[in-house]
């Protein structure tokens, strides 16, 4: 009667086979699963991911027709936003990276939203790239230098972030004015800085590397010839690395020679999400998490609708292309 929620367990040992019952008021389920091997070594740091947050929008949609009508005081972007950084700050998320689409459109207010969620951490980093919504004004005009009183800045062109056993490096991709993205303006600078990293890395951008010359599914992202010149000069300046991005609001993850290349819903609608990725001495562990707060899920819930319900399969993606192990070559 009081709607979805979740559970989290925890504590529980990796590369363990698991039986897990399920016991409710009227029913129960039984799930036969396992949990992830640990990368090899110690555990070093934590990081944290969101995108595609669209603080200031009110629809959801191919026809923009599904709306909120919980009456909830807080609007559905802005409770689903803070119940994802909430959770990734209690997991020890020593960095927090947003890829992109943090607002809905380039409009003073939905700024002033960000900012005023970012002002509720003030002690957790955090590198904020822009999205294509943060750029969709017509004629195109500047990001904000900073957002919230605690100045967070957009990320222009390119920056990084030094922890330990990894370097975050991240991204500029998007084109004023426009959806689909480039890579070309950031190549050179993120290169350098995968080029001095210490050791591994982790790379984060807005959108997504196509395989493909032309989109073959909607929203576009960096063509295939570029995206692929730029993956090839990263495996060979570095082969220790995971490549990773939010624009498409689905889950995926592919290889590219030795780096493995990611793709993470969206923390506002279905399956609403952030990515945790746990860096150990010999790899990563990323594990895409859904968003426990009970105001959170019974909104994501109904937005797995979208597109005569065809939006649930398609922007879940397989559990394997979720959370997974990739070991530093």
């Amino acid at each position: 009667p009081g709607g979805p929620g979740s559970l989290d367990l925890s504590g529980l040992s990796p590369r363990t086979a698991l039986t897990i019952k399920i016991a409710w008021n009227g029913g129960r389920t039984q799930i036969e699963t396992q949990t992830l091997p640990a990368p090899p070594g110690p555990l070093l740091c934590r990081i944290a991911t969101v995108s595609d947050l669209h603080l200031g929008s009110s629809h959801w949609g191919a026809s923009k027709l599904m709306l909120d009508r919980s009456g909830h005081p807080v609007p559905y972007p802005e409770r689903c936003a803070r119940a994802a950084l909430a959770e990734a700050v209690a997991w020890g998320a020593e960095l927090l990276v947003i890829k992109g689409d943090a607002v809905h459109h380039q409009l003073d207010d939905h700024f002033a939203q960000l900012g005023q969620l970012l002002d509720e951490l003030p002690e957790l980093p955090v590198l904020l790239i822009p999205g294509n919504h943060e750029v969709d004004a017509q004629p195109p005009c500047p990001l904000p230098a900073k957002v919230g009183t605690r100045g967070v800045p957009y990320v222009e062109v390119a920056a990084c972030e030094d922890l330990p056993g990894i370097r975050v490096v991240v991204g500029n991709s998007t084109v004023p004015g426009q959806g689909a993205g480039s890579i070309d303006a950031a190549a050179d600078d993120l290169a350098d800085l995968v080029a001095l990293a210490s050791g591994p890395y982790l790379l984060g951008l807005h959108h997504h590397f196509q395989q493909q010359r032309f989109p073959t599914y909607y929203p576009p992202g960096i063509a295939a010839p570029a995206s692929n010149r730029f993956l090839d000069r990263l495996a060979r300046i570095n082969q220790s690395g995971l490549v990773t991005s939010g624009h498409t609001h689905r889950n995926r993850m592919r290889r590219h020679g030795p780096l493995a290349i990611t793709e993470v819903a969206s923390s506002r609608d279905w399956p609403g999400v952030w990515a945790g990725y746990a860096v150990h001495e010999g790899g990563i562990r990323q594990v895409v998490r859904r968003v426990g707060a009970s105001d959170a899920i019974s909104w994501h819930e109904y937005s797995r609708r979208a597109l005569f319900g065809g939006w649930e399969p398609w922007a879940q993606g397989p559990l394997t292309q979720r959370c997974f192990t990739h070991r530093w070559r």
